[in-house]
């Protein structure tokens, strides 16, 4: 791992949150030539931060700091936001069983966070993400086992765009959660008591 590696990574995740590139599929590469990275000003931020980081981890530093703002610059991005996306995947089984908790004591059915309200105008689950009830990797694992976000994305009617900039903003991180295996059953067996052990 070196510098440039670590730019072609940051340039691909870039994409995949700003554009329709798919860093997955694409194994985080980019086009980006060499000597670009070398005419940089910013290098040393990617020189640093390969020496600190395996491709992995590198990947995981980049992600949790362009869904917090797609746009960041590398001289922008944290440790801070890195530490506490780490801290939430590391507890993602109970992080789920608490939000769907807090979302099933609002006495909100499963059925409702993955529809529309009935004038299609806004979501259960997407509202309480914005107020920051509940975490961005609870709508994704809900995603990853119901796939909603889609459905609900050409229900909802949205003149501004706004929930639609979130839910592909959703769907982009599921791709990168994808990644890693995740305990199927053990999430999906939270959500079920969050709901039916009332």
């Amino acid at each position: 791992m070196n510098g440039y590696h670590a730019y072609q990574i940051y340039q691909s995740l870039k994409l995949h949150f700003t554009s329709d590139y798919d860093a997955v599929k694409y194994n985080f590469k980019t086009a980006v030539r060499q000597d670009t990275f070398e005419r940089r000003r910013d290098r040393y931020f990617f020189e640093k931060l390969s020496r600190r980081f395996d491709k992995e981890k590198l990947i995981h530093y980049f992600t949790s700091n362009l869904i917090q703002n797609p746009n960041a610059w590398i001289g922008d991005m944290s440790d801070e936001i890195y530490n506490a996306y780490i801290a939430r995947y590391d507890k993602l089984t109970y992080m789920l069983s608490q939000d769907m908790n807090l979302m099933s004591d609002k006495e909100y059915s499963f059925d409702q966070l993955c529809t529309t309200s009935d004038d299609n105008t806004t979501n259960v689950f997407l509202e309480s993400l914005r107020s920051g009830e509940i975490q961005l990797e609870s709508v994704v694992l809900v995603d990853i086992m119901v796939n909603f976000l889609n459905r609900l994305k050409s229900d909802l009617s949205d003149p501004l765009g706004i929930n639609k900039d979130l839910i592909d903003l959703l769907l982009k991180y599921k791709l990168i959660m994808l990644r890693s295996p995740l305990p199927h059953n053990k999430l999906k067996e939270k959500v079920l008591n969050s709901f039916t052990n009332k």
